[in-house]
């Protein structure tokens, strides 16, 4: 069945006070997730992980230091980064501003 969730109404994850920043979680569905984070500047949402699974980031505003395995790569707004399998990765915001990306991991 179709859902159309708004911003509103997406299930929020931290405060908007957050020394690090937020989540709003969307999609939880049983093969596919998606949810978008709001990371202050120099900041991460946690530290760099790996899962089974397939993971798509996308930038959607400001400027990221993406990690995956032992290489960094900076990336900005309108850029999509895809992690395949179970490889060590992370993000962190290497801006001054807000970062704010969409995340898509599929089970």
């Amino acid at each position: 069945m179709p859902a159309i969730i708004s911003w509103d109404d997406a299930e929020q994850r931290g405060q908007l006070d957050d020394p690090r920043g937020y989540s709003k979680a969307y999609v939880s569905a049983e093969h596919v997730s998606m949810h978008v984070s709001v990371i202050k500047p120099r900041m991460c949402a946690h530290d760099p992980h790996q899962h089974d699974g397939e993971e798509i980031y996308f930038i959607l505003e400001g400027e990221a230091e993406v990690t995956i395995e032992d290489e960094a790569f900076i990336v900005k707004a309108n850029t999509a980064i895809f992690v395949n399998g179970p490889k060590m990765h992370g993000i962190r915001n290497s801006g001054d501003g807000v970062l704010k990306y969409m995340v898509i991991i599929a089970k």
